[in-house]
């Protein structure tokens, strides 16, 4: 189960905007799963209170609250609410497909946490 961490969402965003990122809220129900077709951009992902699981290519991570994912463009996954509960997840599309940066190898590189 996840704990409880204080999250500024407008922190968050303005990170995520910064970075060419924009910021949603998304409000899931015990049991929902998502699954996704690989999408033009990068993503990214952030569990505000619940437990989720993502599967990216085959991975499975179950991320603690505050941990931002990145999930790469041309990526499959699926985001599924794990816990007893409702969960709050932010999510940020990036608007420029540009990036000079590389891709993450794997799932351990996609991750880090805000503060």
């Amino acid at each position: 189960m996840s704990n409880p961490v204080a999250l500024d969402r407008s922190n968050v965003a303005k990170d995520w905007h910064a970075r060419g990122f924009s910021c949603g809220l998304w409000i899931d129900h015990t049991g929902r799963e998502w699954s996704y077709q690989p999408h033009q951009t990068d993503e990214l992902f952030m569990i505000l209170s619940g437990d989720l699981e993502l599967k990216i290519e085959g991975q499975s991570i179950q991320p603690s609250v505050g941990k931002e994912i990145c999930i790469p463009a041309g990526v499959t996954h699926t985001i599924r609410n794990i816990g007893g509960k409702t969960a709050r997840w932010l999510y940020g599309i990036r608007r420029e497909a540009t990036d000079s940066s590389p891709a993450p190898d794997n799932v351990r590189e996609m991750t880090h946490t805000i503060s």
